[in-house]
């Protein structure tokens, strides 16, 4: 392949050290000494493997460098941006550089006149992409890609290698078809998505990074205020990995409940109080799990009706378990402001309810008794239906004609 890459910071300039081992690459800086060092078979950037490459790639003519745009553009079939997107003073991305050589690509384009594909590796937000196919794109015979990179400094190359995953997101099948043989050679799974899909994941995917450091960091403080290794209990916890490090709890929806989460939670932060420790991730947990139950709160409010049906009362499915359910928070809440309201849930039976869950039952809900009903079809005057949980064993005439609002 004949590729151009745009930006030869650090994903730029990783990017020209794997890509010309089997490619025609061309690497774009305004930068003259980048491009200079390029030239001359050094890296740009300190990261292991790169030099060597490089050195590699410029010794079989296989990689240049240059500041000319038209001149990349026009010798190559695929230009990849991968140019920065700093942070303004309001935290934003800048895309100034993006959209800087997006119009210089487009200038070269237009005289030419030749099919060309354009992938976008710098990380933008959600909607970046097809704001520039439509603001700069149109009439041009472009195919367009945006493809996020997952490279962690210090091991770039070998997560070039090996990624997670390859994301991809194209304008036509023309253009899947060029990304996989851009890809040919790398095993690992190959996932089509929208544009604004990929554009998120990566910032997402930061995020959850940023937050993963976070936690363990305040694990740490928490841990050496009582004599504890931290990085061994990091590691304890991290060895489970059919609930801690996998994909349980990581899927939008309700707030959590029951009789564990929140009361050890709580209990942690009052040992960190008792220790004068300050954990503002781990203390905002409590504050962000209220946010889902008033936002429920507002999107039930929403429709205007005050006749509600709950499928599901209980914390979670398979199990009668009352305590601390989010879900009674919602009840007690639209109790209290008169609403009629029944419930189904499958799972919960009053007499049955026996030891502390009933005595939760009798002071958070002591009208329960009254409120369930035994067959989901007994919902049928609600105008509105709160689907917890159970939704398979709710028939579709019950549902017919009317709003839900599902939490699950």
């Amino acid at each position: 392949m004949r590729i151009s890459i745009f930006g030869l910071g650090y994903v730029g300039s990783v990017s020209c050290a794997i890509l010309c081992q089997d490619n025609d690459v061309i690497g774009v800086d305004l930068n003259g000494a980048k491009v200079d060092l390029i030239n001359a078979g050094r890296s740009p950037i300190v990261e292991k493997d790169t030099d060597e490459l490089i050195r590699e790639g410029v010794g079989t003519g296989r990689l240049i460098a240059t500041t000319d745009c038209r001149y990349a553009v026009s010798k190559t079939d695929i230009s990849v941006v991968c140019v920065g997107t700093p942070s303004t003073d309001s935290g934003a991305h800048k895309l100034t550089y993006v959209h800087r050589v997006i119009d210089e690509i487009v200038d070269v384009l237009k005289q030419n006149g030749e099919r060309h594909i354009l992938a976008i590796r710098s990380t933008v937000p959600p909607g970046t992409t097809e704001g520039i196919i439509a603001e700069r794109l149109q009439g041009l015979d472009v195919g367009v890609c945006f493809n996020p990179e997952f490279l962690r400094e210090g091991s770039a190359v070998a997560d070039y290698y090996d990624p997670p995953y390859i994301i991809v997101a194209c304008t036509d099948e023309g253009t899947v078809a060029v990304m996989r043989e851009f890809y040919r050679g790398i095993d690992a799974e190959f996932i089509l998505t929208s544009f604004k899909e990929a554009e998120a994941i990566k910032m997402v995917s930061n995020v959850f990074h940023a937050l993963k450091i976070v936690f363990a960091n305040e694990v740490g403080r928490f841990a050496e205020a009582y004599g504890l290794d931290g990085k061994r209990l990091m590691e304890v916890l991290c060895m489970d990995r059919k609930l801690n490090v996998s994909e349980k709890y990581l899927m939008p929806g309700f707030a959590y409940g029951g009789s564990c989460l929140p009361k050890d939670l709580r209990g942690l932060l009052h040992l960190a109080r008792e220790q004068d420790l300050n954990l503002p991730i781990i203390s905002h947990i409590e504050v962000s799990n209220e946010q889902q139950i008033i936002r429920a709160i507002k999107r039930i409010e929403s429709y205007g009706t005050r006749r509600l049906g709950f499928v599901g009362l209980t914390f979670k499915k398979g199990t009668d378990d009352l305590r601390e359910s989010p879900y009674v928070r919602l009840v007690e809440y639209f109790l209290g402001k008169g609403y009629s309201i029944k419930i189904f849930d499958e799972d919960l039976s009053v007499a049955r309810v026996t030891g502390s869950n009933r005595e939760y039952m009798e002071k958070e809900v002591p009208h329960l008794s009254a409120l369930l009903v035994t067959e989901a079809s007994e919902l049928g005057d609600a105008e509105v239906i709160v689907i917890g949980k159970h939704i398979e064993s709710v028939g579709k005439q019950v549902l017919e004609g009317k709003d839900t609002v599902d939490l699950v």
